[in-house]
């Protein structure tokens, strides 16, 4: 059982409203405490699953008020040991309970995601790291080497970040998403062509060969990888052994098309491109489909059944684009 502690400033004289709205929530202990400039801080403990249920709550009927701010703290312990309790009436029905008991709550993973999701400077610099990385140990038929690149790899954020806001329908964190995917693959392309153009190889090291084709073992570890990569997220997992996962469906096969590119092996560099874009559409369409699972949704109802609609068609868009793909895989195979 994870704990969190929620402290509510709000002006006084909604004491009482406040206490009735908690007294009807799953929660473990209430403390209340004046703040000074006519505001009162309440700290409410109670366990990780329970936590959106309670915020939802909270902001829903507070939130126009002015002072209103709410901070979410991790509990690491607490003396003495806390027993889990449940009054099973958080509000939710038995399906989404039982879904929510399994994660935090959507304003965590929101901010959570958002800082791995932005195009910082060091997100960029992890990306030029991994991809020096990579390029050196799949030309070297190094996989300790390669190991290392995908565990420096920062393209995990970005991907869950795009899901996120489609499910969430928010169109700044998708662009914000959207602007680091697109830097985190150039950069690495630049790399990895500049490298090829500069160092002689042999296209038929198996490191290079194993990714210039799409395999069908590819395909389900990269849904595997957009589906631990969500769920390391919503149960505020560590992410760097899910960031591996990642890294190896996304980062090698991008590495490996440049330095075919640059080489000139044009046609073996359309395999690794392809296998690059099957990776990348079933990791976002694998993180989109958890995520919609896990019931992550806008707090307002009308915002939900938008962001329901365009979740749906984002599920048919990138299943459409992996079709095509697939097919253009056949063809090549066929030419």
């Amino acid at each position: 059982m994870t704990l969190r502690l929620i402290e509510m400033v709000i002006p006084q004289g909604y004491q009482k409203e406040v206490l009735e709205l908690l007294q009807k929530c799953n929660i473990i202990e209430i403390f209340d405490l004046k703040a000074g400039n006519d505001l009162i801080l309440f700290k409410v403990l109670l366990t990780t699953e329970d936590s959106e249920s309670t915020l939802d709550k909270l902001e829903k009927r507070f939130s126009h008020l002015n002072g209103f701010r709410i901070l979410i703290l991790p509990v690491q312990a607490s003396i003495p040991r806390i027993n889990e309790t449940s009054n099973g009436e958080n509000g939710l029905s038995p399906d989404e309970e039982s879904v929510a008991a399994e994660r935090i709550s959507r304003e965590e993973l929101y901010t959570n995601v958002l800082a791995v999701s932005k195009p910082t400077k060091i997100y960029l610099l992890m990306t030029i790291l991994s991809s020096l990385v990579a390029s050196i140990g799949v030309l070297n038929n190094n996989v300790a080497v390669i190991i290392g690149a995908m565990v420096i790899a920062p393209l995990l954020g970005p991907n869950m970040g795009l899901s996120l806001a489609t499910v969430l329908k928010d169109s700044d964190l998708a662009r914000i998403s959207i602007k680091s995917i697109v830097a985190g693959v150039g950069i690495s392309i630049i790399i990895s062509v500049i490298i090829g153009v500069l160092v002689t190889f042999d296209p038929s090291i198996p490191a290079i060969a194993l990714r210039t084709d799409v395999a069908l073992a590819g395909i389900f570890l990269a849904f595997a990888s957009g589906i631990a990569g969500s769920i390391a997220f919503t149960t505020d997992v560590s992410s760097a052994l899910i960031g591996v996962m990642v890294a190896v469906a996304l980062l090698p096969p991008l590495s490996v098309f440049g330095l075919l590119l640059g080489s000139g092996h044009y046609y073996l560099a359309t395999g690794a491109f392809l296998l690059f874009l099957v990776n990348l559409v079933c990791i976002n369409l694998s993180g989109l489909i958890t995520f919609y699972v896990q019931r992550i949704k806008p707090l307002k109802t009308w915002d939900a059944f938008k962001a329901y609609k365009i979740t749906y068609l984002a599920m048919g868009i990138w299943t459409f684009i992996l079709i095509i793909l697939l097919v253009l895989i056949q063809i090549r195979k066929i030419i």
